[in-house]
């Protein structure tokens, strides 16, 4: 049953980097849990997910708009039980490779895609035109470019595993062009500014993770907390003015709905007024475009404590056990950083996947060198020598 698990865990995955399939994803996440014949061992992180869930279904108590609320609630539901799940049933490398390769294989074939279409004809004259964005019909052009940024760092992640096949590596490595293909013809420019956020940031990480990681948790966090509430925003409408033109779209527009999302917040600070009402409560009929604000309007202070220390207790966790561990959590910080700060990715089950995923990498296994037989080093020394490892949350191994 576990095998049937991981499948249905695997189609979860694929279906996540698909917008609007939130119902297969709850679907899929919760039959896996029942097939999987256990009860969840709950951590905090665990705790939290599902704390958060039913939050956002309790505001449909006080919501204006009981069906609204309830959709966007499901949302929320989806995307933290596809967490809970991921780190319930994934219990092997070759079980996160699975569920994380399908991730990877639904973002490589939409960027394809979009490198066909610019292949095509009238496409090649266009593809360096800034300009001009290449987008899938029927998906919204900037879930398309997070979804591959995504998919970028969970790459990054799972490359961390030692002793995997030659073949498997081969193709992790393969496909990051292909993804970074896509985040530049989707011309987003925060999936552009994540990009190059995240090369600078592996590069220097590698020369010294511990620094790098307590500049990525001090400034990520304070920045998306005092830049929607008004702090350096004119910086912030200078650098949008550099990177790119206004075919792209500009943040003067974030700015505005920041500034009114802000009061709107406010009105209700504790409690929220209900997942999904700002959207149809604002002239604009649009979310946030700020994870911060986007919860906080949604589920209060309340709601956002607890997906803040949901997703602070996962990435703390992660960098207290190796210089490894240090790395993945400041790639997943700083690669989330200027999507959390300007776009809408707060409830899609992309980033809670992979999340998830890089909850159970047994990245101190990569980062210890040199050890002896018995160590965690004999891990992924191949199925033949130890074939029954078994992952436990936070990557710890048994």
């Amino acid at each position: 049953m576990t095998t049937v698990a991981v499948g249905l865990l695997c189609v979860a995955a694929f279906q996540a980097s698909s917008a609007n399939a939130w119902l297969i994803v709850l679907e899929a996440s919760a039959a896996a849990i029942l097939l999987r014949c256990r009860v969840p061992r709950p951590r905090l992180p665990d705790v939290l997910a599902v704390a958060v869930a039913c939050w956002a279904q309790l505001t449909v108590v006080w919501s204006s708009d009981v069906a609204q609320t309830r959709s966007v609630a499901l949302a929320y539901t989806s995307a933290c039980l596809l967490f809970v799940a991921v780190r319930h049933v994934v219990t092997t490398p070759r079980h996160l490779l699975a569920v994380g390769g399908s991730y990877i294989v639904g973002c490589v074939i939409a960027a394809w895609g979009l490198i066909i279409e610019a292949r095509g004809a009238g496409g090649q004259a266009s593809a360096w035109d800034m300009a001009v964005r290449f987008g899938i019909e029927g998906t919204n052009i900037n879930f398309t470019a997070y979804s591959s940024i995504t998919a970028f760092l969970l790459v990054l992640g799972l490359l961390k595993i030692r002793g995997q096949p030659r073949l498997v590596t081969i193709g992790l490595i393969a496909v990051l062009p292909v993804l970074a293909s896509g985040v530049f013809l989707n011309r987003t420019k925060g999936a552009l500014v994540a990009l190059l956020l995240i090369v600078v940031y592996a590069l220097l990480s590698e020369l010294n993770p511990r620094a790098m990681w307590v500049a990525a948790a001090a400034v990520v966090p304070t920045l998306l907390v005092t830049v929607p509430l008004g702090l350096g925003q004119s910086a912030l409408s200078w650098a949008d003015s550099v990177i790119g033109s206004a075919a792209t779209g500009d943040v003067l527009s974030r700015i505005e709905m920041w500034r009114y999302a802000s009061s709107y917040w406010w009105d209700a600070l504790w409690f929220g007024d209900g997942a999904g009402i700002f959207e149809i409560g604002n002239p604009l009929g649009i979310r946030p475009h700020n994870a911060v604000l986007a919860v906080a309007v949604d589920l209060g202070l309340v709601g956002l404590l607890g997906v803040a220390a949901l997703f602070g207790s996962v990435l703390a966790r992660r960098a207290a056990q190796c210089p490894v561990g240090l790395r993945v959590a400041g790639l997943f910080l700083v690669g989330g950083f200027p999507i959390w700060l300007t776009g809408v990715w707060e409830f899609e089950r992309g980033p809670w996947l992979v999340l998830a995923l890089l909850s159970m990498l047994p990245v101190q296994v990569a980062g210890r060198r040199g050890t002896r037989s018995g160590s965690a080093d004999d891990l992924f020394a191949g199925p033949a020598r130890r074939p029954s490892i078994r992952l436990m949350a936070d990557g710890a191994v048994s």
